[in-house]
């Protein structure tokens, strides 16, 4: 199938399934608003994963760069999707939060409003949108665009997720996301790369998911083991109610699949083409598995068959619409590189 068709599959499927979350929220607008927070989060956890890898792999040398920054210039390419992707859950801020419609006086008051929130969101998007404007052109701006990029990564990742439980708070929760994107893009970018290049370094691309998976694993069991071991009400609280009913199942899911990616990397197996096509496929669906892992809990209204249906639902959509997103702007590259 060509380039061209498969963007008009996933164009139509995408505008389809949307149109179907529409007349859905006619009817259930607060599940609708709520299912489609993890769709967007997933999308831009992959598109900012591209972005910062990106702009770290120029300032290194190495054999990493040609095989990595194709995937990363072009992954990075979707973050003008970043705003059209929250707009449902920025017109439905009061379905969603729970601090939306509690008054608060002073600073606390206009932090925890739906206009600060809508505002906040507006602003990581501008500031993603010009780092995103240098990659590719100017490698010396890249340091502070990395110190940037934490710093907004992680005050999104409070609004976006952690203020979904008011009471829960963690000084780690930003770092991650931050590793869940660093995953993410490097497992896009790998997959570009296995499929559009031949002869490559097979081992550069398995140390490389070895070190993301690793990363990802240590943050997550330090993070449970902190607060396992303070044993906070309000902490403690996340992770139970990620230890109950179908989430149980999940996150045994999500942790027993991430820990099998990285044995089979490190195994002899994990030197073959095939194998890190599937370990880059499968780190590429857990990613959006954890979106749903790090949202729906914490929304008591989210449990059960129907809204986690329509949470997939909203994922398949995303996942559309980005595919289709990125595909037109591969079809430019490769036209733009044989008009050349």
């Amino acid at each position: 199938m060509s380039l061209s068709r498969l963007e008009r599959c996933c164009w139509v499927l995408g505008a389809v399934l949307l149109l179907l979350l529409l007349l859905l929220s006619i009817w259930q607008p607060a599940m609708v608003a709520a299912a489609t927070l993890p769709a967007a989060v997933a999308i831009i956890n992959l598109t900012l994963g591209c972005l910062l890898l990106a702009m770290v792999v120029p300032l290194m040398r190495g054999a990493w760069q040609p095989l990595l920054l194709r995937g990363l210039g072009l992954g990075a390419k979707g973050v003008p999707l970043i705003v059209p992707l929250l707009l449902p859950v920025l017109l439905g801020v009061r379905l969603i939060y729970p601090w939306a419609n509690q008054l608060e006086s002073g600073f606390r008051g206009v932090w925890l409003s739906p206009l600060g929130f809508c505002l906040r969101s507006l602003m990581y998007a501008a500031v993603w949108w010009a780092i995103q404007r240098r990659v590719g052109r100017d490698a010396r701006g890249f340091p502070a665009g990395l110190i940037m990029h934490v710093l907004v990564a992680s005050l999104a990742a409070v609004d976006w997720l952690m203020s979904l439980q008011p009471s829960f708070f963690s000084s780690l929760f930003g770092l991650l996301q931050i590793a869940r994107q660093l995953l993410d893009g490097l497992a896009f970018a790998g997959l570009i790369a296995l499929l559009t290049q031949a002869g490559l370094r097979l081992d550069i691309l398995r140390g490389l998911l070895v070190v993301g998976l690793a990363f990802w694993l240590y943050l997550h069991a330090v993070h449970y083991l902190i607060i396992a071991s303070v044993n906070l009400p309000n902490e403690a609280q996340w992770y139970l109610l990620r230890q109950g009913g179908e989430w149980a199942v999940v996150t045994i899911l999500l942790m027993s699949a991430q820990v099998f990616c990285l044995l089979w990397l490190a195994s002899p197996w994990g030197l073959r083409r095939n194998a890190l096509l599937a370990v880059c496929g499968l780190v590429l669906l857990l990613g959006a598995v954890e979106a749903l892992w790090m949202s729906l809990p914490s929304l008591p209204a989210m449990t059960g068959f129907a809204p986690l249906a329509m949470a997939l639902l909203a994922q398949v959509a995303y996942a559309a619409i980005m595919g289709s997103w990125l595909l037109r702007a591969w079809r430019r590259e490769i036209a733009g590189g044989a008009h050349g």
